[in-house]
């Protein structure tokens, strides 16, 4: 009993501000309600995660954590105008995601690791930002990026940002224990966070503005921002090991 509070205890902690932002034997023979827990550390296309996992039955386990993706930059070369002439300026992409999430992992099998994962990832609705690095004088337009015009702030810049849902419902499949049956397990899984829509943003000073396509053609610097912008589902593949502390 004391073993259940402190595992239901240690995944409410863990859990709880996410979401508002020793046996002597080596080997489990079954699996209980919150009768065990394990932590895993996890990389892959959603970053860098930290997870706690408890069981409910032999054939469901529950997860909550945190995954990061490190900040990645992007420096290319997009097109504004002058006067009627195209002109390049510098600009600097960035991606940077972070989301927490609660998953249920179900094992059709128990003797099997094969598991169908259903949950949410909640989080960071601003995946990707884009700005000059230089200020910009003297133009007609804006600077033209992927399928987007971005308007210059009375300093210069010009700032866009790329925006999906906070709330990401997320379904996937894969193979290993998220609570091993002996203490190391090794985990493989794939699946697909859902976007919604991705929106894209024009920043000005202390506000922001939707846009909307203007075609610019402009396939250059931003092929990037025109990629992203179109993703619904987000491709998860993760590598996990895991340790169970009792």
């Amino acid at each position: 009993m004391k073993r259940r509070i402190f595992a239901i205890s240690i995944m409410a902690a863990l859990v709880g501000p996410q979401m508002a932002m020793a046996q002597t034997s080596s080997r489990v023979s079954n699996l209980g309600y919150f009768d065990h827990l394990a932590v895993g550390l996890n990389v892959g296309t959603p970053g860098i995660g930290l997870e706690v996992a408890a069981p409910i039955t032999d054939f469901v386990a529950i997860r909550v954590g945190y995954s990061l993706m490190p900040e990645l930059k992007y420096k290319t070369d997009v097109n504004y105008t002058v006067k009627g002439k195209k002109e390049k300026t510098e600009v600097e992409g960035k991606l940077h995601m972070g989301d927490a999430k609660l998953l249920l992992d179900y094992y059709p099998l128990k003797a099997s690791s094969f598991h169908l994962t259903g949950g949410f990832f909640l989080g960071k609705e601003e995946v990707v930002t884009a700005e000059n690095t230089t200020p910009v004088t003297t133009v007609d337009g804006g600077l033209e990026i992927g399928d987007y015009i971005i308007g210059f702030d009375k300093n210069g810049y010009a700032k866009a940002s790329i925006e999906v849902a906070k709330f990401k419902p997320y379904v996937g499949l894969g193979f290993g224990r998220a609570v091993p049956r002996r203490r190391l397990s090794v985990d493989f899984e794939v699946g697909a966070q859902f976007w919604g829509s991705p929106k894209v943003y024009e920043h000005q000073t202390g506000t922001k503005q939707r846009l909307t396509k203007n075609n610019t053609g402009d396939n250059d610097g931003g092929e990037a921002i025109r990629v992203i912008s179109k993703i619904t589902a987000y491709p998860v593949l993760n590598l996990r090991i895991s340790g169970r502390i009792f």
